[in-house]
């Protein structure tokens, strides 16, 4: 039996036809084996630069790296046709900047290996004369955890740069990353100046632009107390920001308000999306998503002792008859934020993940009234698992 040709391009249309997310990044993978048996330079790097892509917007970021760093490699030992190729050279910028972009979220990372790879985009940005806007927006990345008042720097230098666009720089999402650090310290006025002209569509929002401020606004707002203003904004955010597992770093946010606000649907949603947590590379979305189930479960302890829970048995604290003690579960969340909170503090040099937990800690208090009590926690249903009700 004759063996089939390897045929790229033919081999992407069926993969673009496919449902984006996993069915996507498995094709993917095996087109990668197929093209390395092969040795096509071209579909090589084709097949790396969508895989990474498809997986940072749909699944893990982080795992990304591995694509992104073989790509380099492959490309410079390519034909020269190759290496001039306009639309390669975005690529080999892109993919690189992806595998950037990530180490901001892997405390693992040490900071010397993260700036050597700052350093590497750096240069490649300078050869090909591309890409210096996005090379600032990296830059405020490894200073937004570290020093958020210098990564403010690298914003407005970002601003201040001519964009490339042809190399997909989005206005939507560079103004919706600023108004997002500008509220997280509180400067709300200066914040303003970059939301306006999204929500006055100056330009079209991104998937994500709107989302991003919704999240840094209600942070702000939980951090504050300010629940007449939360409450509306983690709605919002839930209906626009619960597609996959990206989505972590929003559904964090609406866990730790409804943690306040409505445990039914918190612990409705904690079931449904806790396996979407369960193993991930992307350590600062697993923060946000432990922080917000801390908050939902050290609330709910000061009123009831347990709750069933259909949970994915590769939670460490999975028990076969679904009765969780709930403050075990407070602890257990409590102590996963802790230790991711100091891994980043720790390679950061800073204290920004030991605030951030003590503001969530400091605003969960017990309700005030016996009224509110039941308000909160007595809906009459003490089930929850991925078919649950109540979380639309």
């Amino acid at each position: 039996m004759q063996q089939e040709v390897f045929d790229g391009e033919k081999l992407s249309r069926i993969i673009e036809k496919l449902p984006k997310g996993k069915p996507r990044i498995d094709a993917y993978e095996e087109a990668i084996r197929l093209a390395d048996q092969t040795q096509d330079a071209y579909w090589r790097l084709g097949f790396r630069f969508h895989y990474a892509s498809e997986v940072y917007f749909q699944d893990d970021p982080p795992k990304c790296i591995g694509a992104a760093a073989e790509f380099g490699p492959i490309f410079e030992a390519a034909p020269p046709e190759i290496q001039k190729d306009p639309v390669m050279i975005d690529a080999y910028l892109m993919i690189t900047q992806l595998g950037v972009d990530v180490m901001q979220n892997l405390p693992q990372i040490p900071m010397t290996q993260y700036e050597a790879l700052l350093e590497q985009y750096d240069q490649l940005t300078k050869r090909y004369g591309i890409g210096r806007r996005t090379y600032y927006w990296q830059m405020m990345g490894r200073w937004e955890y570290a020093d958020p008042k210098r990564a403010l720097e690298y914003i407005e230098l970002a601003m201040q740069t001519p964009p490339d666009d042809h190399f997909g720089n989005c206005n939507a999402c560079e103004h919706s990353w600023a108004a997002k650090q500008y509220i997280r310290l509180g400067r709300l006025e200066e914040a303003r100046r970059y939301v306006q002209p999204l929500e006055t569509y100056r330009f079209s929002p991104c998937e994500n632009s709107f989302q991003n401020i919704w999240a840094a606004s209600l942070e702000y707002a939980l951090d504050r107390g300010d629940l007449e203003t939360a409450v509306p904004l983690a709605q919002k955010l839930y209906k626009k920001g619960n597609r996959n597992r990206t989505d972590l770093r929003f559904l964090g946010s609406v866990l730790r308000c409804w943690g306040m606000t409505n445990a039914d649907r918190g612990l409705a949603l904690f079931a449904r999306r806790l396996d979407w947590s369960i193993g991930m590379w992307d350590q600062k979305k697993v923060y946000d998503f432990d922080k917000g189930a801390c908050i939902l479960f050290r609330r709910l302890a000061g009123v009831r002792q347990t709750v069933k829970l259909e949970l994915p048995q590769s939670f460490p604290l999975w028990r076969e008859d679904g009765r969780y003690p709930v403050q075990e579960l407070a602890d257990w969340f409590l102590t996963q934020a802790e230790t991711i909170g100091r891994r980043f503090d720790r390679r950061n040099r800073s204290h920004y993940f030991e605030d951030d937990l003590a503001a969530a800690l400091k605003q969960c208090g017990l309700p005030d009234s016996e009224t509110e009590r039941r308000n909160q926690y007595d809906r009459g249903t003490d089930h929850f698992g991925p078919d649950a009700k109540g979380t639309s």
